[in-house]
């Protein structure tokens, strides 16, 4: 299906770095139209995906322990703003040249993440249904550029422990691409299998605090 072509090629184009610039506007270009064209097909993909990898970082991690202040900011433990490259020093060392962006580990997140991708990453820290709830909410043409920073997020937070190569991540995105579309078409889809692939995809228990 066409539809689940642009999830495939947005995928590849966050798995590898070196496909070109024109491939990766266009797998940009597509799945945004596509969030246009078949909202809610697109928020149930994004939800789940964004639900998965949080779920399957280590429950000690500070990134799957948000949580929302009194003015509405979405806040690690320790208080801070979450959605900043500040929030992968805690794994990473400062960059040499004082920019994230020239630097080859914090480059994918010095942009920071708007305040509605922020609290997309927080409803979907609670689950999947607070995730698609969230995305429901959004404006038709307006989910894209709230739900893609924040997978790109979670993927950035298990490529530290697990490593570029993790094979979680196309397989995630894949996965739910077909599940959005026997969801859509009100089929049943494969809750356990799901569970247990995410089970066995989970980055280590304590990896956090080892790594800290």
């Amino acid at each position: 299906m066409p539809i689940r072509d642009a999830v495939s090629r947005w995928t590849i184009t966050r798995c590898d770095p070196l496909v070109v610039h024109a491939y990766r506007e266009a797998a940009d270009d597509e799945l945004r139209s596509t969030s246009a064209d078949f909202p809610e097909w697109f928020a149930l993909w994004a939800s789940g995906v964004l639900a998965d990898l949080i779920e399957t970082l280590d429950p000690e991690d500070p990134w799957r322990n948000t949580t929302v202040n009194g003015a509405g900011t979405v806040v690690l433990p320790d208080g801070s703003a979450f959605g900043t490259w500040h929030n992968a020093t805690d794994l990473l060392p400062l960059p040499p040249e004082g920019d994230p962006a020239l630097d080859v580990g914090l480059a994918a997140v010095a942009q920071p993440l708007s305040p509605e991708s922020a609290l997309l990453w927080h409803a979907a820290q609670v689950g999947r249904e607070e995730a698609l709830k969230q995305l429901r909410t959004i404006e038709v043409g307006g989910a894209y550029p709230v739900a893609a920073p924040a997978i790109e997020r979670a993927m950035f937070r298990r490529r530290v422990f697990m490593g570029q190569e993790d094979a979680y991540i196309p397989q995630v995105c894949t996965d739910w691409s077909l599940r959005a579309d026997r969801i859509t078409a009100g089929e049943p889809w494969d809750e356990a299998g799901a569970a247990r692939l995410r089970a066995g995809s989970r980055v280590e228990p304590g990896s956090w605090r080892l790594l800290a």
